[in-house]
This record gives C-alpha cells, structure tokens and sequence, in this order.
C-alpha cells in the first residue's frame, strides 16, 4: 500500500471517529421511574408526591398489588424487569429473592439501625416500617376481661365465629403470622387456627371488618389499629403476652430495572426522615428511623413483649408451610 493510500485511510478513520464522538449523546438526567408497591395506595402516593416536588422532573408510575403478586411478575420478567424499585415488601421476602435486588448505599444509610436494613456492605434493602402483629379487638363485641391476651387464647371456643385473619397465601404479614404461631405452639396448634378463624384474601379486610363489627377480633399490623382508633372506631389493641416478633418490611432497587439512576434517588428519599414521617402519619406505622416514637395511641417498644423472628428461616419455610396451611383451609 501506498504512502498517499495509507494516509487516505488514516484520514478516513480519524474522520469518522469524529463523527461517531460528535453523535455520542451526553448521559441523559432520569425523567421516569417505575414503582412496584405492596403499601397501601394512600401510602405510595403520598410518598411520590413528595419525591416529585423534589424532582418535578421525573415522571413516576405506580403498579399496586400484594407482595406475593409482585414478586411473582418480578420472576416472570427475568431478565429485563419492567419495575425500577419493589416498595414496602417483608424482609424475608427481599432474603428469598435477594439475587433480584440490586446494592446500593443510600444517602441516609447511617442513619437507619444495622439490624434494620440489610447487613450487606452494600444494601440490597433498606427497612420502610415494623409491621408489628397485634390483636385488633371491636370493645363493643368483647368486654375487657374477655379479651385474648396470648397467641394461644385465640383457639378458645368462646371466640369461635369471632376471629378473622388473612390467606397467608396472598399476604405476606398473614404469613407472619402463621409463622409465628408454628413458632410457638407448632403445627397442630394452626390446624386449630384454621377450624376458628375466618380466613379472607386481603389483609386490610381484616381491620375493616373488625371496626365495623363485623367480628370481634383480628390478626393485624398495629397501624391499622393506631388508624381505627384515631378515627374513633370502637377498637383497641392487645400485643400478646407471648410476644409479636420484632420484624420489619422493607423496599429495594430491582435489579436490571429500565431507570436505574432514578431508582437510586428514589432509595435516597425513602430513607430520608422526610420519608419516613410520611409513613408514619399516612398509615400511622412503626417507622425504622429511630427518631420517631410509636404511631397514634400505641405504646412504646419497651412496653410490648418481643421473641426472636428468625426472617431467614421464614423465608426458608415458606412455600411449605403456606401449602401446608392452605390445605387446612380449602
């Protein structure tokens, strides 16, 4: 080849190099997100609204459903997930399907309890509330002194037709709740369960139909009692004397999400006390941050009784025991 060939080519080459760097577009700033939520609608909105009046300029799209559903579709869709960030799901669900979160060390990473997040140097979760487990009880149903005060009163007869829980099949605080009955008395005791208690496929059914009248007791997360009660519901709350476990849901980036530089700035807003008070006040919850008190009327964690949950072990037993239950139930 030629000397004059050689620089042609050259020149060529170096020619559309330049074009090529001159098309190259700069990286763009995040303007969509999408979030995948299991907190209730009010809950969710509240929280985007007030990450878009800090980023006008980010659209934001919600999809609503229950946790078991969630993490369904989020299998479904491997390898390219539609959701940017999977919001308010229990933890041990984020440990059985660690693999499909993404780490990130959010902004107020410091400020959220070790034992409240995921321990990893890099988080793939950071804690949103502690859906603590209480009895919801109707004081126009049942007097003071009938009350159930433990786990294993709620299989008394006089309670039979009184007592209304959640599919732990479509909920993943009903699944807490079996779990930490198995815990403590073993499986016998929730076939007990299953021939008492009313089971409906929505978790907020329960509060609601309690506060109606419709049954006298409930298994329920504490806000939706704190919620009833400051709404001037007939209602009160029992934190059994066997305990509730000290557990807590918590929100993620999902991993190969399309909008991944938003979803890190969602994380950071979600671990802020701005954030956090919004959960608080929206649906009265135990939030993670330790610088807010106890919802509403609830008392103070060191008036409940508390026993070890082992979230790692509820993950592992999970679709055994929920198979296991709703046979009992069918």
């Amino acid at each position: 080849m030629t000397r004059r060939v050689c620089l042609a080519v050259l020149a060529l080459l170096v020619s559309a190099g330049m074009v090529f760097a001159a098309g190259a577009p700069e990286d763009a700033e995040p303007d969509s997100l999408t979030v995948w939520s299991a907190a209730a609608e009010d809950e969710a909105d509240a929280l985007v609204a007030a990450f878009r009046a800090q980023y006008p300029e980010i659209s934001v799209d919600v999809i609503r459903a229950g946790s078991g559903e969630l993490l369904t579709r989020l299998r479904a869709e491997q390898p390219n997930p539609s959701g940017d960030v999977l919001l308010g799901i229990a933890k041990e669900a984020f440990d059985a399907n660690y693999d499909l979160f993404t780490g990130y060390v959010a902004a107020y990473h410091d400020d959220i309890p070790e034992e409240l997040r995921d321990q990893a140097a890099v988080p793939r979760y950071y804690g949103f509330s502690m859906p603590l487990q209480a009895f919801m009880i109707n004081t126009e149903l049942l007097d003071e002194q009938d009350y159930p005060r433990r786990w294993v009163d709620l299989i008394d007869e006089r309670y039979a037709g009184e007592l209304i829980l959640a599919n732990p099949a479509l909920s993943g605080s009903a699944y807490a709740q079996i779990y930490m009955m198995h815990g403590l008395y073993g499986f016998d005791f929730l076939g007990e369960i299953a021939r008492q208690a009313t089971f409906v496929a929505s978790s907020t059914a329960v509060p609601e139909s309690v506060a109606r009248g419709e049954y006298a007791i409930g298994v329920t997360g504490e806000g939706n009692i704190a919620r009833y009660m400051e709404e001037g519901a007939p209602v009160t709350y029992v934190y059994p004397e066997d305990g509730t476990g000290r557990r807590f849901d918590a929100s993620g980036i999902i991993d190969g999400g399309p909008n991944p530089e938003a979803a890190e700035l969602f994380m950071d807003f979600l671990t802020s006390e701005d954030a956090y008070q919004i959960i608080r006040e929206t649906r009265s919850r135990r939030v993670v941050h330790p610088g807010f008190p106890g919802p509403g009327p609830l008392p103070a964690l060191e008036e409940i009784t508390f026993f070890a949950y082992d979230a790692e072990e509820a993950a592992a037993m999970r679709d055994d025991l929920t198979d296991r239950f709703s046979e009992l139930i069918e």
